[in-house]
């Protein structure tokens, strides 16, 4: 009987230790006369809160103005809190706790909002973040280029124009692409994985780049060209230095030119052309769009 209620004990002080005690939020809505509404998700230490269990409360003063719990909407596969904050005036700062119920602790949220009647934040491609601590707000393209493919660009702004060689298939091209940490890149809404898609690049591709709080988006274009080089060389003599002319069929596009995986020069392509004259004896590397080419210069008698 004493083995019993020892285990009984025990059994109580690890349900007490594991489980935990929710905290006691309640509002009282016959109280306002004015509401303000979100669409947002939770997370805490970088992971997203999915229990019936967790909560998101909004406050003014210490005094509870709303309560929420995660839902999972089946159409988007996604977690959601719908939040209403309830209040008889504007301008009063509301601030947030997350109750973390796997973990029974309760989480500030950082940053607070301002009271207003009928205000709506987030929806549910961008939601609204409740967060501790914060997440991040860039939505940046750092790299872009295909898998399997070899290619060259430009970046400028949130304009990319990529280079391949003639003949490639540009209707089914994997993008590979890295992005600002936490970011997700989406045409339209459907989310695009880096390495593992197929898309059609016949035409410019519009991609959206959405920051990890979902709070910031930001519209990038990419357009994928075709281009063909032919190389022409002439050796260094006596009284002149060497020559080496590119012909490409795409104007403005940088021709770069190296010398021992060193760059010398840079040109863009004028009139269907570059020249890089007075060049010194020895072996350079051309690079323009995806073709590079490696040419020597001899010392002609």
């Amino acid at each position: 009987m004493k083995n019993y209620i020892h285990i009984t004990l025990l059994f109580f002080i690890l349900s007490s230790t594991v489980f935990g005690q929710a905290p006691n939020w309640s509002v009282n809505e016959n109280k306002f006369q004015y509401t303000m509404s979100f669409e947002g998700f939770l997370t805490v230490d970088g992971k997203t809160l999915t229990s019936p269990g967790d909560k998101l409360a909004a406050f003014v003063d210490g005094e509870c103005r709303g309560i929420a719990s995660p839902i999972y909407v089946a159409s988007e596969k996604k977690y959601m809190v719908y939040l209403t904050v309830f209040s008889n005036t504007d301008n009063e700062v509301v601030s947030f706790k997350i109750y973390d119920a796997a973990n029974n602790a309760v989480k500030n949220v950082e940053k607070t909002k301002i009271f207003e009647n009928n205000k709506h934040y987030g929806d549910l491609f961008q939601s609204y973040s409740f967060a501790s601590p914060s997440l991040k707000t860039e939505s940046e393209i750092i790299n872009f280029d295909f898998k399997d493919l070899k290619t060259s660009k430009t970046i400028t702004g949130s304009q990319i124009t990529m280079y391949v060689s003639k003949g490639v298939n540009v209707s089914a091209l994997n993008a590979v692409f890295e992005l600002s940490p936490g970011a997700k890149l989406f045409i339209g809404t459907a989310n695009k994985i880096s390495g593992s898609n197929s898309i059609d690049f016949t035409n410019p591709v519009q991609f959206q780049v959405l920051s990890e709080d979902q709070s910031v988006i930001k519209q990038w274009t990419v357009t994928v060209k075709l281009g063909s080089a032919t190389f022409y060389k002439k050796d260094a003599v006596c009284y002149a230095g060497g020559v080496i002319k590119v012909l490409y069929d795409e104007n403005n596009v940088q021709a770069d030119l190296a010398k021992n995986g060193v760059k010398v020069a840079s040109q863009n392509i004028q009139n269907g052309q570059a020249v890089f004259d007075n060049l010194e004896v020895g072996k350079y590397t051309v690079s323009i769009g995806s073709t590079n080419k490696e040419i020597v210069i001899n010392q002609k008698q």
